[in-house]
């Protein structure tokens, strides 16, 4: 329905319906957007966020009957039990919001100015996610390098999530690509002429995001479907004109830009509000993206002694133990990534540690995650491509050797790209 039609016709009932449930629940999932990006109301979200999860554990108990603890914080994860009894209760508010408004308001011939600003809160949302994700790969630390422990790991241990994963974060070109597709969708949401075409590049964009989470069982399947969803919202007022142009090889008449006010002094102010707005939002978008991509992404310091160590030799109280495949004790590599540590046993189990190294004093504290006493305080010493470590362990003294091998002694790695191929290199 284009905004020309709804100035002359009066809306279906059908129509009625669906705009106000559509804008009750899109309100019930993005507030407290824009207000969030206030410094003085930050709590709001909080607060909104503690409403929904006490709704939400209610719903749990009294109507589906779980009875076990469900988990507060998915961890990154967006698919919990939660969040999607948490879509569950915005679906039943959003008809209930609807009912009562449909009783109160059936009179109404239609939405056409509330449709309109609706609208312009389902672009800015959209357009600031789109800029603070796409940010976040034009300054590559959503996908960042691949770890060393991805590059032993055997293939088909593999998550489908880490499988994706690493595909985007071996191509750091591949991350900003996709990265600079969704600002440019972004920065086109912005602005009332470049709509049209923003909407069309952020559907596109979500929906090959959505299919990959999908595909690979990552789980950000709900809010990259509502991100979808709303660039669809978006691109309502402009369906006749798209079938016409793309379906039907009729013209596509231009839409007219209908200033939110006729009052000259309101529309100069608004523009200059909303400059400030999204110079303040992308600057700061863009602060923590690149405040991530120095601490965590591609620009993150080495540590100094990043690589992934092979034991030749392992030498408890004086005795060599042989690399058998059933001894539990032997280590097999040690693995110093960027921000984490661990041992791979002969079995192949990994123990996560933490790290600390002094490189004045050649000391190495390796201390596990899960056991805080169980530490490994260690000398070392590097000639060339060996290294040699030192130290006690349980009362117990160590000396292993190790050669050292970096991410660009794998093929995965070394290969690179080549504009010419004579045959597949696919291996």
């Amino acid at each position: 329905m284009t905004t020309n039609q709804l100035n002359v016709i009066e809306w279906h009932p059908a129509e009625k319906i669906l705009f106000r449930f559509v804008l009750c629940y899109s309100l019930f999932f993005l507030f407290p957007f824009p207000l969030h990006y206030i410094p003085f109301v930050k709590h709001l979200s909080q607060w909104v966020s503690q409403f929904w999860q006490w709704l939400s554990l209610w719903t749990a108990e009294h109507v589906f009957h779980i009875t076990e603890e469900l988990p507060l914080s998915g961890r990154g994860s967006g698919d919990t039990t939660l969040s999607y009894i948490m879509v569950f209760n915005r679906l039943i508010l959003s008809v209930l919001a609807t009912l009562i408004w449909s009783v109160f308001d059936r009179k109404r011939a239609d939405y056409r100015i509330l449709f309109r600003y609706l609208i312009l809160f389902l672009r800015y949302s959209t357009a600031f996610t789109l800029l603070s994700y796409g940010l976040y790969k034009v300054m590559p630390s959503q996908f960042s390098n691949l770890s060393l422990f991805d590059l032993i790991r055997p293939y088909g241990d593999s998550s489908p999530m880490g499988l994706m994963w690493n595909f985007m974060g071996y191509s750091g070109t591949y991350t900003i690509f996709s990265g600079v597709a969704e600002v440019i969708a972004g920065i086109l949401l912005l602005f009332r002429p470049t709509v049209k075409l923003g909407a069309i590049i952020s559907f596109g964009v979500m929906l090959n995001v959505f299919m990959m989470n999908m595909s690979y069982d990552i789980p950000v399947k709900i809010y990259s479907f509502h991100i979808m969803f709303s660039s669809v919202v978006i691109l309502t007022p402009h369906l006749k004109s798209l079938v016409n142009f793309f379906i039907l090889n009729k013209t596509a008449h231009p839409q007219k830009i209908i200033p939110y006010t006729l009052r000259k002094k309101l529309n100069i102010a608004g523009y200059i509000f909303k400059g400030i707005f999204i110079i303040y939002v992308v600057s700061l978008s863009s602060s923590r993206a690149y405040s991530a991509y120095t601490k965590w992404g591609r620009k993150a310091p080495l540590p100094p002694l990043y690589g992934i160590y092979n034991v030749q030799n392992f030498i408890i109280n004086g005795d060599t133990i042989p690399p058998l495949m059933t001894d539990t004790i032997r280590w097999k590599k040690l693995v110093i990534d960027k921000h984490n540590a661990g041992i791979v046993k002969m079995d192949d189990k990994v123990m996560g540690l933490k790290k600390e190294t002094d490189t004045l004093k050649h000391k190495l504290t390796l201390t596990s995650y899960k056991d805080s006493t169980l530490t490994y305080d260690l000398s070392y010493s590097v000639k060339d491509s060996m290294f040699y470590a030192n130290g006690i362990h349980k009362k117990d003294t160590l000396q292993i050797e190790f050669k050292r091998t970096l991410p660009e002694d794998f093929l995965l790695i070394n290969r690179g790209f080549h504009w010419i191929n004579e045959f597949p290199f696919n291996r």
